[in-house]
């Protein structure tokens, strides 16, 4: 049961994080994510504004898991896991691969991996409404694997 909430956690944490992308940071806090598509544009490193998003996630997972020790409570110390499993993998895959923020994995042979950075620079260089539409990370239409 443990192993399934950290699981489940994990995969709930990618529609969280598309319906932020999409309804938070592409709607009202614009003004804080904004920052991410032009330094991204101008191939701008060093930190951003977007990068305060992160505590959208880190705290509650910290509070999860705090409070799942402090009340011996295996199943809140999962999810808080799960959701800082699904950070670190966030981190690697959106400011590692894609974004070199920091210089490792220039040039990933994983077929996966290659469409996860297709269809993120669709959203960053649209060729059309549709491409800047994709929100997700980990989970995007099936043609930015083509």
């Amino acid at each position: 049961m443990i192993l399934l909430l950290l699981v489940l956690s994990f995969l709930f944490m990618e529609f969280i994080a598309w319906s932020n992308h999409k309804y938070v940071m592409h709607g009202f806090l614009w003004s804080l994510h904004k920052d991410h598509h032009v330094a991204t544009i101008a191939g701008k490193p060093g930190f951003q504004k977007n990068d305060l998003f992160f505590l959208i996630y880190a705290v509650p997972a910290i509070i999860l898991i705090i409070s799942g020790i402090s009340f011996a409570n295996s199943y809140l110390i999962a999810i808080g896991a799960g959701i800082t499993l699904y950070g670190i993998t966030y981190f690697l895959i959106h400011d590692v691969v894609i974004h070199h923020r920091l210089p490792l994995f220039k040039n990933p042979g994983n077929f996966y991996i290659s469409a996860i950075i297709r269809a993120h620079e669709a959203h960053h260089k649209p060729r059309n409404v549709t491409d800047f539409k994709n929100y997700g990370l980990l989970i995007f239409p099936v043609r930015f694997f083509k």
